[in-house]
């Protein structure tokens, strides 16, 4: 079973995924437009991906750990 801090961990990864593929979807209509998003776009795009990738690594992180204590455990 997964830890609090595993499904907290995976609450804001999701968190963090549906505010980077919002980011997409902005970046997805401009271009179907023909456009350059605006800048609030490419900024929040940015800010987005980075919190994106720095939640997956600690969630990367954190799962490893919990497995290697289950292994170590025998569970």
């Amino acid at each position: 079973m997964a830890t609090k801090e595993l499904r907290e961990l995976r609450h804001k990864y999701k968190s963090a995924y549906t505010s980077y593929m919002h980011c997409v979807r902005e970046f997805s209509d401009a271009s179907e437009r023909g456009e350059m998003p605006g800048q609030e776009v490419v900024d929040a795009e940015s800010a987005a991906f980075t919190e994106l990738m720095l939640v997956r690594h600690e969630l990367m992180e954190r799962l490893r750990e919990h497995s290697e204590k289950k292994q170590a455990a025998g569970v």
